[in-house]
């Protein structure tokens, strides 16, 4: 059973104004439609292909007091919804609700996934919402950081379950890994698994949660009881350098890059981290470049890339 892959991402948001508009003037996504329903309002943003659902509003306040701003959900397409979901409940996930027919499961991290039937056009207006078109904004819209479009998202899980939810989203969801697993080394465990749909427009990627180590100081953070696992969007610049400081201009923070991670086949991720105001403390954006041959990022040029752009950010203060 394959997945078509991902519809769209949902983000549950303190201020869906303030969250879109920061996305569209910063990472040059368009604003294209807005969705009012019980207990909540949304907004989709489009940026090539991808789309992205902002919502706030009472229905959200329970997920934001747990965890914060963040990905709620992320809308899959499905050759069979009914087998899909008779599939992944099988092998372990929750039935939580439904939107307009559609079911929601519950999947890693505190995501749910609602289905759709992979016959909804993929550039129409996402699924589970009755969307009323926006006017065009006067005047050119703000440019995307150089080359950089979205590419999925990341969402960490504890390492010890890195293996079962893997499974959920290969057995139950129909997505399959970019890289077969075995590809990797035999003494090496992959820190993270990138899963895409056979059409692979987005990807997700699930990644072991561990505290980040500050490589500044040398210290490492003690996780709180409302400790949520990292969330990412992850963008890929086919400019790493300038799309940075594009971001940092635009009020991204670049935090000192963990180790690259060892994803499934062997490969390693190298990129940047950061966040701003406008998304919390919760939601990231990640920058990787394209490419992940011999020409791809490696530790030490990516240690370089963050220098420039620690030594770009404290110019501009």
């Amino acid at each position: 059973m394959a997945g078509h892959g991902i519809a769209y991402v949902e983000l549950y948001v303190k201020d869906k104004q303030r969250t879109a508009q920061y996305l569209v003037s910063a990472l040059g996504f368009d604003c294209v439609a807005d969705s009012v329903a019980p207990g909540r309002s949304s907004l989709l943003l489009r940026q090539g292909t991808a789309s992205l659902v902002v919502t706030s509003g009472p229905a959200t306040w329970g997920f934001l007091d747990a965890h914060g701003d963040g990905i709620a959900d992320i809308a899959l397409h499905c050759t069979d919804v009914a087998a899909t979901a008779e599939r992944a409940l099988y092998v372990g996930a929750r039935e939580v609700g439904s939107a307009r027919g559609n079911p929601i499961l519950a999947g890693a991290g505190g995501m749910t996934h609602t289905l759709l039937p992979a016959g909804h056009t993929r550039t129409g207006r996402p699924g589970g919402h009755r969307w009323a078109r926006l006017p065009q904004s006067p005047g050119p819209a703000a440019p995307a950081a150089p080359g950089a479009r979205l590419e999925g998202v990341t969402t960490g899980v504890a390492a010890t379950s890195l293996h079962d939810c893997v499974r959920l989203y290969e057995e139950g969801f129909g997505l399959s890994p970019r890289r077969p697993r075995g590809d990797s080394a035999p003494d090496r465990t992959p820190r993270a698994v990138e899963l895409a749909g056979h059409q692979g427009d987005m990807t997700l990627t699930l990644a072991a949660s561990e505290p980040d180590t500050d490589l500044r100081h040398g210290t490492t953070p003690q996780p709180t009881p409302t400790h949520r696992a990292e969330q990412r969007l992850t963008f890929r610049a086919d400019d790493i350098a300038r799309a940075a400081l594009e971001l940092l201009d635009a009020g991204i923070e670049f935090r000192t890059p963990a180790p690259a991670e060892q994803l499934a086949g062997g490969r390693a991720r190298a990129h940047l981290v950061g966040t701003s105001a406008h998304l919390g403390d919760t939601l990231f954006i990640e920058l990787v470049p394209y490419g992940d041959g011999p020409d791809a990022l490696g530790d030490d040029d990516l240690r370089a890339l963050y220098e420039k752009v620690g030594r770009h950010g404290l110019a501009a203060r």
